[in-house]
């Protein structure tokens, strides 16, 4: 059964809604139990972003042995033959460090293939840094991964962000020069040969300020997989994100960076038609504390 989604909701939101009948808990199994999908592709995550004029196919469930495959330690976004997203929090590594033994979220993603397709073949493609929260997008082999990464200047993304101070404009588009030195970078002259042209863009979402601490959430756009980008320009202006101890040395700390990779669209490696995922903010992303002296 094909039915068209007429406002923006989440997929739980959007079951309960078209299901009245259905508990929550009800609800969230039709949703790991794969009853729901789009474009052919699975989708998984109640958190995921349904948007006006899309149109999920709902199979009901039926029964099977296949239960137990679904059961995970990883939030799955989106899943087809190709890809599959998953949701990161903020400090979870996605692949091993050297020096450290830990599951990673690379390492659960492959036990996850492995136990329900009996293979275990992934490939990261895109993902947040360590402190960063948000989508991570892997392909399942190699020819994939070699199509996608031949994409990824034109892959978009949607980040949000709280970042410090008031700003000078509430929505902007700022130009920048910078040189990229092994993921280092630093802003130069229009005219250096060795400069990039960047640009930051944002539209302010809310205005979190407390006391004399100024606090703002943006929204930010991005094309092209570039590190670490943002968070410098946003210090370069002078509104470093909440907690970033990279770039805002004066305050570094324990603070959870508020900085998350909340959508992206690229093109779907099977179809090479437009794909647009986008998931929820984390739970009090944008709840600040006031320092001790300012309670």
């Amino acid at each position: 059964m094909k039915i068209e989604v007429k406002q923006d909701a989440k997929l739980l939101d959007f079951v309960l809604n078209y299901f009245p009948e259905v508990s929550v808990t009800k609800a969230k199994k039709m949703i790991l139990y794969n009853c729901f999908s789009m474009q052919g592709a699975s989708l998984k995550s109640f958190e995921f972003i349904l948007h006006k004029g899309d149109t999920i196919e709902y199979q009901k469930y039926s029964g099977g042995q296949h239960i137990a495959k679904e059961k995970r330690d990883i939030a799955i976004i989106y899943e087809d033959r190709d890809i599959i997203i998953v949701n990161k929090l903020s400090g979870q590594s996605v692949t091993q460090y050297k020096d450290k033994k830990e599951d990673t979220l690379l390492s659960m993603t492959k036990s996850y293939l492995k136990k329900k397709y009996h293979r275990n073949d992934l490939f990261v493609v895109f993902a947040p840094q360590t402190e960063e929260s948000g989508i991570v997008l892997f392909a399942k082999n190699r020819l994939v991964l070699n199509w996608l990464n031949n994409q990824a200047e034109s892959f978009k993304f949607n980040i949000s962000a709280v970042v410090e101070n008031t700003l000078k404009h509430k929505n902007d588009k700022i130009r920048f020069n910078v040189v990229n030195n092994n993921g280092i970078y630093s802003i130069a002259d229009k005219d250096d040969k060795a400069s990039q042209e960047v640009f930051l863009q944002y539209t302010t979402v809310e205005d979190l300020s407390m006391g004399d601490e100024d606090y703002f959430q943006i929204n930010i756009t991005q094309t092209g997989d570039k590190p670490y980008l943002n968070r410098f320009l946003l210090s370069q202006i002078g509104n470093p994100v909440y907690g970033d101890n990279a770039f805002h040395k004066q305050k570094q700390g324990n603070k959870i960076l508020r900085y998350c990779v909340y959508g992206m669209e690229l093109l779907r490696p099977s179809t090479n038609k437009k794909l647009r995922i986008e998931t929820t903010l984390p739970r009090n992303f944008d709840s600040i504390a006031l320092p001790a002296n300012k309670k």
